[in-house]
């Protein structure tokens, strides 16, 4: 059973614990600590973000290249369903894809792809 007189004793070692702790964290040396633990952690998390963007998202780029075909363009015509234009060996071809199926909508010529980008730039 506790005594009063633990009970008292026990209670000033906890108040005087907490007046220390309060005394620590208004100090300026853990205060200007904090600060430092906040400019590393923001540091390393920009460093993550650099990282993510320069090496993993170039990956999920829509123009990218394979050994024999590159997608040069892709429009969004609505949710499911988008228009490609493919080069394969040279030749340009338009593509239309749905969730369902792939339709080849047709050549283009060298000279009209060229018109095209032309008229974009």
């Amino acid at each position: 059973m506790i005594t009063s007189e633990a009970f008292v004793k026990g209670f000033a070692t906890g108040e005087a614990a907490v007046r220390s702790s309060l005394h620590l964290q208004s100090s300026p040396l853990i205060t200007f600590g904090y600060i430092l633990q906040i400019i590393f952690s923001l540091a390393i998390v920009f460093g993550l973000m650099w990282l993510t963007s320069k090496y993993l998202l170039p990956r999920f780029v829509p123009g990218s290249k394979g050994k024999l075909i590159e997608v040069s363009d892709r429009l969004m015509l609505e949710p499911g369903v988008s228009a490609y234009v493919l080069k394969v060996k040279g030749q340009s071809w338009l593509v239309a894809v749905s969730n369902k199926n792939v339709v080849k909508i047709g050549k283009i010529d060298e000279g009209m792809n060229e018109d095209l980008h032309e008229d974009l730039a």
